[in-house]
């Protein structure tokens, strides 16, 4: 009974030393939660591999205040935790793992261990029963979300993908655990999962022609924001079944730079950017944002046409060639 006894003790020593090392944590010094929402339909094809990114949010910058709340000698930094309230990664179901981009890195609970990343903030230890909250530090932390497909391809499936609507992102926290208290730290909600539906195809896309030549061009009367040319071209989405979603699509630009979100200038002659254009209503695409590609629909052949519009940028433009290229990403709706 003795031995027993003596294992309890140290039990209940080792919970109580965890306990004591615990951090509060606030958004904006005082608020202990946030909800961001999925505010688009997201489809998704079963035929994509595991670790996929199915969507990406926007990014995000919040304050945040943390301090020791307990009396402790121990140095102790703050730690990120991901899947603060599952831990175990069954809420969500068997398609779908929640990550975060953090720190110029994108983070799954499944590669960390812990499910956390120590953040470089760190306490020296309180001596004060009833907490250190005048030594709290305020810092930025710069996110965004991202959902990724944790199952193998399961061709031909249709429906939900989970049946989470909402699901805590993340806490910030001490080393020694997350603060049960509750309202002591600060819980990031993601909600709006539902909008989350796997379709039985995905799509093809096939841009023509594949490169734009506007051929050699007259410096003479060259004048800023004047139109030199344009040269239509078009992309089609092709797909295989009668599954209804849309298609949303980011230009990123390649050895160029996007002026004003909308100018593509090359890196190896600035004289002259272009923009490109639809040709329905002539309005103008962005770069490095979403825009809409393909309406939802079930129809199996969507064409797009579109301007690829040049301008010169100065009045004295510098002779030579210049090229620039943009890849384009494509995200199901």
């Amino acid at each position: 009974m003795k031995n027993i006894y003596q294992l309890i003790c140290l039990s209940l020593l080792l919970v109580l030393a965890q306990k004591s090392y615990a951090l509060a944590c606030k958004k904006d010094g005082s608020q202990a939660a946030d909800t961001i929402m999925i505010n688009t339909t997201i489809a998704i094809p079963t035929i994509l591999p595991k670790d996929t990114v199915l969507w990406r949010s926007n990014n995000y910058s919040i304050s945040m205040t943390c301090w020791q709340d307990k009396a402790t000698g121990t140095i102790e930094s703050v730690y990120f935790y991901l899947s603060p309230r599952d831990q175990g990664l069954t809420q969500l179901g068997p398609h779908l793992e929640l990550g975060i981009h953090l720190n110029g890195a994108d983070l799954r609970c499944t590669q960390l261990a812990g499910c956390r990343a120590e953040l470089p903030i760190r306490f020296y230890g309180c001596n004060s029963g009833g907490g250190c909250r005048n030594q709290a530090q305020t810092f930025p932390l710069n996110f965004n979300f991202f959902l990724s497909k944790r199952s193998q391809p399961n061709p031909g499936r249709e429906g939900s993908l989970t049946g989470a609507v909402t699901y805590p992102a993340f806490q910030l926290d001490g080393v020694g655990g997350m603060n049960d208290t509750p309202g002591n730290n600060f819980v990031m909600t993601l909600a709006g999962l539902n909008q989350l539906r796997y379709v039985a195809c995905s799509s093809t896309l096939s841009i023509s022609p594949k490169t734009v030549n506007f051929g050699s061009i007259n410096t003479v009367g060259a004048q800023t924001n004047k139109v030199i040319k344009e040269i239509p071209f078009s992309i089609t989405a092709l797909k295989s079944c009668n599954s209804v979603y849309g298609l949303n699509a980011q230009l990123t630009p390649v050895e160029a730079t996007a002026a004003d979100g909308y100018t593509l200038v090359p890196n190896n002659n600035t004289s002259v950017g272009i923009n490109l254009l639809k040709q329905s209503g002539r309005s103008a695409i962005p770069f490095n944002k979403e825009f809409t590609l393909v309406e939802r629909s079930g129809d199996q052949v969507a064409v797009n046409n579109f301007l690829a519009q040049l301008k010169w940028r100065t009045n004295t433009p510098t002779l030579g060639k210049f090229s620039a290229t943009a890849t384009i990403d494509v995200f199901y709706k």
